[in-house]
């Protein structure tokens, strides 16, 4: 089984069949922007809980066991998948959810015929993904008792699979269509196993959409496009009003990816600069603030999220970090210091990190995530965890500085411009 978190740009396959590399989600809280204000919670991880998944004995080398995924609810409750070989047993795949302890739910048992290519939970438990196993690629959602097909490529699907903060609690999921594959005759629509919602398409102003959607629970979906009048941007919709988040009018160049939109419609998301550099910003259509950029400490940001209190995390690697991880570490701020929630060299289930995935952020300040840790034993092992902060206490929403301080303390740089309405 694969199972892969799509990211906005590269698309990484990050859980590959039997050895992927992948890593998972992150969340954090405004006022545990400190490094050491975090417990963590193993919610799975392959050393110690292939036999309580599986009811099996067997360890490494004669099992070949992968753990993938990550995506957070705002119970504290997180997605994974499984993927493992044992020669009397052949793959043994499954999507399971666990609050940490050692307690698994399963969501899905999976035939080798599956590869799954992201998922997303939403707060009832219930989990979408999808299937890139052909001839048939789908878009899938089941609560563990029944798999409700959303949309399959017969539909015209493009992108079969399931991007961060494409599933809301409605359990409605939002993806991308195309005619005959051909970008230029796509669509954005919404499903949740009955008949699809086109939101928006290119029979108006756009020419085509570059990367996955987003959605909130008001049904708000955020999506990058391309306009035919050559101008690329980052866009909001909703009952047909579309409003400008971002454009490639001013200071950003033509690309957005990790698209994310909380639901007081604050989006989150990574861009590149006319300047070189690249940054994760938030903007709401009236004025755009820098999380973070690559100007001081950070060559580079994979995976970032926005809660309901405007809380942000993201996964960054450092200059002079580390070589070929996803992230050096999870952070809140722009501070690679006071911002910190984890990073390689840090300390993990008695072991050391040596590699980092971000993933999500959920409105309590949870952060999940899945890491690589070597432990006494000199074995590196992966795991999905649960950053949990220590203080849960969330600044009161009507206070703007409480709430983007936490995001802009390092840059102190917000971008305000008078943004049009389409």
């Amino acid at each position: 089984m694969q199972l892969t978190n799509i990211y906005m740009n590269s698309y990484p396959k990050i859980l590959a069949a039997i050895a992927g590399t992948f890593l998972s989600l992150v969340t954090i809280d405004v006022n545990s922007a400190q490094a050491g204000n975090f417990t963590f919670t193993s919610i799975v991880n392959v050393r110690d809980n292939f036999k309580d998944l599986f009811g099996v004995g067997g360890g490494f080398p004669d099992t070949n066991f992968d753990v993938g995924g990550g995506p957070i609810n705002d119970n504290g409750t997180v997605a994974f998948g499984v993927s493992t070989f044992q020669e009397e047993q052949g793959i043994v795949e499954g999507i399971f959810t666990s609050n940490g302890g050692g307690a698994f739910t399963t969501v899905l048992k999976l035939s080798h015929s599956y590869s799954i290519d992201g998922l997303e939970i939403n707060n009832s438990g219930t989990v979408a993904f999808g299937n890139i196993s052909e001839p048939q690629n789908e878009l899938l959602i089941s609560n563990g008792e029944n798999v409700t097909t959303v949309v399959t490529s017969s539909d015209g699907l493009f992108v079969p699979s399931v991007s961060s903060g494409a599933f809301n609690n409605s359990g409605t999921l939002v993806f991308g269509l195309s005619k005959d594959f051909d970008f230029d005759n796509g669509a954005i629509a919404t499903g949740n196993g009955g008949p699809l919602t086109t939101v928006v398409d290119t029979n108006g102003l756009f020419r085509f959409f570059d990367q996955p959607p987003a959605i909130n629970d008001a049904n708000v979906v955020a999506f990058q496009a391309s306009l035919k009048d050559g101008i690329s941007g980052l866009f909001t919709i909703k009952d047909g009003t579309i409003t400008t988040i971002a454009d490639n009018t001013s200071f950003f160049l033509n690309a957005f990816f990790d698209v994310s939109i909380n639901n007081t419609g604050t989006v989150i998301f990574r861009a590149l600069l006319k300047d070189g550099e690249t940054g994760i910003f938030t903007g709401n259509g009236e004025e755009i603030t820098t999380i973070a950029d690559t100007s001081s400490s950070f060559s580079s940001f994979l995976g970032n999220a926005i809660n309901d209190n405007n809380q942000v995390a993201f996964g960054a690697t450092l200059r002079n970090g580390a070589e070929n991880v996803f992230n050096d570490g999870i952070f809140t701020g722009s501070d690679p210091v006071a911002d910190k929630v984890i990073a390689i060299g840090d300390s993990l289930l008695g072991g050391t990190v040596t590699n980092l995935l971000f993933g999500d952020l959920n409105n309590s300040g949870q952060i999940s995530f899945l890491a690589d840790f070597i432990d006494d034993s000199g074995k590196t092992f992966r795991g999905v965890f649960r950053a949990d902060p220590v203080s849960k206490s969330i600044p009161e929403s009507t206070s703007t500085l409480g709430l983007l301080a936490f995001g802009a303390l390092g840059t102190g740089l917000t971008l305000k411009r008078k943004l049009k309405q389409i």
